[in-house]
């Protein structure tokens, strides 16, 4: 079979990838070496890689596209390589992605959503890096005549339920069976240790994958070519927005390059896309693997790595998750700030669930939305101003405070949360009517609660179950002196609106 081989040319002095027909480079058992080639001319470089200094306006250098602080950051999980019979396992197809979708919005009453897609291009994730340059037919739908087809489809649709689709993409690493990878060992894009040996990474999909030299590859302008090529085919400029995952500098010391100095060159990805209109958001602020946490560039991170004491410190909008990554604190952290619901692992029918139980998914998905989601959203209106690192409290200034030793959340006298148990107001909702989101992980029977203050005149509310499927059979619930009575089944939500 016939594959793209991308060469390297000179147009204007900068760096295109062309297409040409050519072999397929899993047809070269041996790893080409790095054969001196003619120096290809430096970009012409006036992209800034100074590091930010956000405490002098408390802001983004540029402002970000999306309110990320007030969005659900999600992943799905499309594909994975059969590297035993080829081709791909398919977890989700883009008809899928949208049941997802608009599932979730469901549940969520509407959240404004980000979903980035995972395993979108050649045969799925971790697969042909560096290159990212056609999509996986194996996700189409069947009235699409192509890949390409369905994802610009899902993207339309997706919009209807308040989400943007965009995509997930490695810079950094190098597979030798990538259309790039004769050009890139030849050019020199690819990492090498002091005494020139190319820099392994890791074996994924069976592959060994190395890391590429983005301070090199941006130089010639390669870099910002087969970003331009991403940009039009995923149409990244309407999304606004894209995900790089382990985006982390890599040393060359071959090319006497630290990780440190590699980060200057992501500083000018992170500027230069957003010249382009397009946030970045990436994996990680910290993750020891960082110098520069890109606060005030990077839009949000996948794990939300900060401590309590950064996340008092900045503002809102400023450098936002995602879902929290503090590996050693995750519960703790995640209910005294609320968190995203990821979704990708709950919906990946290829590595954590082949039997396809969509009733599970969903029960997870309620979970994560009702217990960190709603949560974030509603302490979102406030900011933290004190946490209590004995006591595991955190205080918000309206009053709010989140207390993980006793499992509760309170807003004044009124409590919105015991345990797995919530009762939250909801800040987004479908149509702007007032409405009250109760959950319960584990059910219980006739428990009352009391209604926040502009909720106590009542006499009765309406309640309607809520699931994947959208709103169920209204009934009406009575006010006793401000509080209602409620009893519900394991891992099931209702709705209160005001009559």
């Amino acid at each position: 079979m016939n594959r793209y081989i991308f060469k390297t040319v000179i147009l204007s002095g900068v760096v295109a990838l062309a297409g040409a027909i050519g072999p397929a480079c899993t047809e070269n058992v041996e790893i080409p070496d790095a054969q001196p080639v003619a120096e290809l001319p430096d970009w012409e470089d006036n992209v800034d890689g100074s590091v930010y200094d956000y405490t002098l306006t408390n802001a983004p250098e540029t402002p970000y596209n999306h309110d990320y602080a007030n969005s659900m950051v999600l992943k799905l999980f499309m594909a994975r390589p059969n590297t035993v019979e080829g081709g791909s396992n398919v977890s989700l197809t883009y008809e899928d992605a949208l049941r997802v979708i608009k599932g979730i919005d469901e549940i969520s009453r509407g959240v404004k959503k980000i979903v980035y897609l995972v395993g979108w291009q050649y045969d799925g994730h971790d697969w042909k890096y560096p290159a990212f340059f056609e999509f996986n037919e194996a996700l189409k739908r069947d009235e699409d005549a192509t890949a390409a087809d369905s994802y610009h489809w899902l993207r339309e649709e997706a919009k209807k339920y308040n989400t943007v689709v965009s995509v997930h993409v490695l810079l950094g690493d190098a597979y030798p069976n990538s259309p790039l990878w004769h050009e890139y060992v030849k050019n020199g894009f690819i990492c090498r240790d002091a005494q020139g040996n190319l820099t392994p990474l890791a074996v994924f999909n069976g592959q060994q994958v190395y890391n590429v030299n983005n301070t090199r590859e941006w130089q010639k302008g390669a870099l910002q070519a087969r970003l331009e090529k991403l940009i039009d085919l995923c149409d990244l400029k309407d999304a606004g927005t894209i995900h790089f995952d382990a985006f982390f500098g890599r040393a060359s010391a071959y090319d006497d390059l630290t990780a440190e100095e590699m980060e200057v060159t992501l500083r000018k990805v992170l500027r230069w896309m957003r010249s382009k209109g397009i946030d970045v958001t990436a994996e990680f602020f910290h993750n020891t693997q960082r110098v520069d946490p890109f606060y005030g560039l990077q839009a949000c991170a996948w794990w939300d790595d900060r401590t309590p004491a950064e996340r008092i410190a900045m503002p809102q909008g400023l450098a936002d998750g995602g879902n929290i990554g503090r590996f050693s604190r995750w519960a703790e952290d995640i209910f005294l700030f609320g968190d995203s619901y990821g979704a990708e692992n709950d919906f990946n029918f290829v590595d954590y669930d082949p039997t396809r139980n969509w009733a599970a998914a969903w029960g997870a998905a309620k979970l994560g939305i009702a217990t960190q989601v709603i949560p974030m959203l509603y302490f979102h209106q406030s900011r933290p101003i004190a946490y209590d690192s004995s006591k595991k409290t955190v205080t918000y200034e309206n009053g709010t405070v989140s207390d993980y030793n006793n499992q509760t959340v309170r807003h004044g006298n009124v409590l919105l949360r015991d345990h797995d148990n919530t009762f939250f107001p909801l800040v987004q909702t479908k149509d702007g009517v007032p409405e009250i989101m109760a959950y319960s992980k584990n059910g219980y029977a006739n428990r009352r609660w009391t209604l926040p203050d502009d909720w106590k005149n009542l006499t009765s509310v309406e309640m309607i179950p809520l699931s994947e499927e959208g709103l169920g059979q209204c009934s009406t619930l009575a006010v006793t002196d401000g509080t209602v009575t409620l009893s519900l089944n394991a891992n099931s939500m209702v709705i209160l609106r005001k009559l």
